[in-house]
């Protein structure tokens, strides 16, 4: 092998390992992405979850008001906040629908129904407190079997929250050894692929580098 070989040998085994750890350290900022998109994504349900929640608990406190009104005129503004909520609880589903993981599915999708009915039953008490009297609104909706139905809704609403806030912690634990596991592989490959790398390099410079040139001085002089 000719001494441009023998350096560009050199070259080459060094660029081997940098390119090496290259690759290596692409693959943990990917890793490292994938996780925290998954964090994000159950960190994202996990609040709608409580954000929906507190709007039906605004419903509730709103048809109260209905309830309490000395007249449909007056109930007006708590009805038109009823509507207003509803409207926002159809807003939360709508973007929490697609972060959904397969696993909830059937919760989520019992959720949606809960909401459904949710609507379609504060939708009416607003109605009936506006166009017919807050008496018509209180008997219609203030009553047990309501209450426990709100409740069930809620409960639903809270085991979702629940099973996004137990991700949560099992992605922040995932992305925890993720780190340390890739800290070890980059560090060690480094280590390894430098010494290496060193190794073959310096065989290369002083066995066909060096020695031969040494060779031809001592020769030549």
């Amino acid at each position: 092998m000719k001494i441009r070989g023998k350096i560009l040998s050199v070259v080459g085994v060094m660029g081997a390992v940098a390119l090496l750890i290259g690759v290596i350290a692409v693959g943990v900022v990917l890793g490292y992405s994938q996780q925290m998109q998954k964090y994000e994504n159950a960190s994202e349900r996990a609040y709608l979850g409580e954000h929906l929640n507190r709007l039906v608990t605004a419903v509730v406190m709103d048809a109260r008001g209905v309830y309490m009104s000395e007249s449909s005129e007056k109930a007006e503004r708590f009805a038109n906040n009823i509507m207003a909520s509803l409207d926002q609880i159809d807003e939360t589903v709508a973007k929490w629908t697609p972060l959904v993981p397969a696993s909830q599915q059937q919760a989520f999708a019992e959720l949606v129904e809960g909401a459904k009915g949710f609507r379609q039953f504060r939708s009416e008490t607003a109605r009936l407190g506006t166009q017919v009297s807050p008496a018509a609104a209180n008997e219609q909706g203030n009553n047990e079997d309501n209450r426990a139905n709100r409740k069930a809704f809620q409960a639903d609403i809270d085991d979702v929250v629940k099973q996004d806030r137990d991700n949560l912690e099992v992605i922040k634990a995932n992305i925890g050894r993720f780190k340390s596991m890739m800290l070890v592989l980059v560090f060690s490959t480094a280590g390894i692929g430098i010494a290496a790398g060193l190794a073959i390099a310096s065989y290369i410079a002083s066995r066909q580098l060096s020695g031969p040139i040494q060779n031809i001085t001592r020769t030549m002089t």
